[in-house]
């Protein structure tokens, strides 16, 4: 079930703590990697279409890792229902592999002409998604990415986002010099706290969450490293101007590390 974001789930997590989730799916409940990228695809096709009904050409910018991997079964998936679809990939071809080059052959066993990068301007499209890095980014951009990711965000039309946009840290929600400013994410398996702090919502724009029909007994496996605060006491209520801030209870402020 697709979920916006004043339903996202409580629980976030790290980088690292979502693979974690990833890897238990596939080993231990033996749903395979490709099958979840296949759903990852497919959730986020269905977004498109609901977001942009009146989308016609697509330009789809992935990378050489499994974020790249889900922008290959979003643009099949379009171009089996009649899309334009143009397909670039952001760095070394030779480095895709597993279940990303499987999803890359299968798209172009439709007939889609797959493109290298060449650090220019984008084609132009109705609408551009961003599958370039995925959660698993720590240092600089480089290279290519460093151009694409400039262009995504000078392309004028509206971006979408794959798991997070690229050049966003997803522990900390620390925006590289290079960042893509996304107008909808779509993030699947776990939330990312750095989808949700520091420049997070900024960069995301739209944030939606979707779980791609994970087992319920994998999240109890891996324990959080945050939860997102959603009581029902959680959001201040009104004021009238002339009240006293005592009636509104305290605030207790606590430093959790030498120096705060």
């Amino acid at each position: 079930m697709i979920t916006r974001m004043k339903q996202l789930p409580n629980n976030l997590y790290t980088a690292e703590q979502t693979r974690e989730l990833d890897r238990i799916t596939i080993e231990e409940f033996e749903v395979s990697g490709t099958v979840l990228m296949e759903r990852a695809g497919t959730v986020a096709f269905d977004i498109l279409k609901q977001y942009w009904p009146e989308a016609k050409t697509l330009c789809i910018a992935c990378g050489t890792g499994n974020n790249g991997g889900d922008g290959f079964v979003v643009a099949r998936l379009a171009f089996e229902q009649g899309y334009q679809v143009e397909v670039l990939i952001v760095g070394d071809s030779n480095k895709i592999k597993g279940d990303a080059l499987a999803a890359k052959q299968r798209l172009e066993g439709c007939g889609v002409n797959i493109q290298n990068y060449g650090n220019g301007k984008l084609p132009l499209a109705d609408l551009v998604i961003d599958a370039v890095f995925g959660t698993g980014l720590k240092g600089g951009v480089s290279g290519d990415a460093v151009h694409a990711i400039n262009a995504i965000n000078q392309h004028g039309t509206p971006v979408f986002a794959l798991d997070i946009p690229s050049g966003l840290i997803a522990d900390t929600g620390n925006a590289l010099a290079e960042v893509v400013q996304a107008d909808v994410t779509v993030s699947f398996v776990g939330l990312n706290q750095g989808l949700l702090t520091a420049k997070g919502p900024d960069c995301c724009g739209e944030l939606i969450f979707d779980d791609p029909q994970i087992p319920s007994g994998v999240a109890p496996k891996v324990p959080t490293s945050v939860t997102r605060l959603n009581t029902p006491g959680s959001v201040p209520k009104k004021r009238v101007n002339a009240s006293h801030t005592g009636p509104h209870g305290h605030v207790l402020d606590l430093g959790v590390q030498v120096g705060m």
